[in-house]
């Protein structure tokens, strides 16, 4: 009887641990999307309006469902990086002007866009724009898993936010004031006439 119970547990035994083995550890739960860890964007400008529309989405698009709607994680970005810290006037309005992420047969697809200008509201002053757009997209069995969507929406959103800052310090660098290494605020705002640069950093 020994030995029958020994066989019987010998034959249970690799099936258990099999099965052990294929059973994928839970997926974590996603952090908020947030970039305040980042260095910030201040603007020589009295005022920053961050619009609250949405851009029209395409048929088939799922932002809605996500943890973070695509036009709101856009939103975020907007108001962590960027900061109005002028005393002589302006205005600078950021919009989002693409947030979709859309599932097409076996993949997901995830396009964003922003624009931010910049009116000095004087004819000396002039104005300025910069534009940033991002695409990501996954396909196959990670359009599966869990929370694939969310993680693609993360993934497109580390994108825009590179390429927004290349934009912003490429096309509106007279706007950007300078900002201490290793802190958080912006260095005292120049004197009225007076606008300190960023500049970008060499290749």
């Amino acid at each position: 009887m020994a030995r029958i119970g020994r066989r019987r547990l010998a034959w249970l035994l690799p099936a258990g641990v099999a099965a052990c083995a294929d059973t994928a550890p839970p997926e974590r739960p996603l952090g908020p999307i947030g970039f305040d860890y980042l260095l910030p964007l201040p603007l020589q400008v009295a005022s920053l309006a961050v619009e609250p529309g949405n851009p029209p989405v395409p048929p088939g698009d799922i932002g809605r469902t996500l943890t973070t709607p695509p036009a709101e994680a856009v939103r975020i970005m907007a108001r962590d990086r960027l900061s109005a810290v002028g005393t002589a006037g302006g205005s600078a309005t950021f919009r989002v002007t693409q947030a979709s992420v859309v599932r097409q047969g076996s993949a997901i697809l995830c396009q964003l866009g922003c624009r931010l200008e910049i009116a000095s509201g004087t004819e000396a002053g002039g104005s300025g724009f910069a534009e940033a757009n991002a695409r990501a997209q996954v396909s196959g069995a990670d359009a599966s898993r869990p929370q694939a969507a969310d993680r693609l929406l993360r993934r497109a959103m580390d994108l825009l936010n590179v390429e927004f800052e290349y934009q912003v310090k490429r096309n509106l660098r007279r706007w950007l004031v300078t900002v201490a290494p290793g802190s958080r605020g912006a260095l005292p705002a120049p004197a009225a006439g007076e606008v300190e640069r960023e500049d970008l950093p060499r290749s």
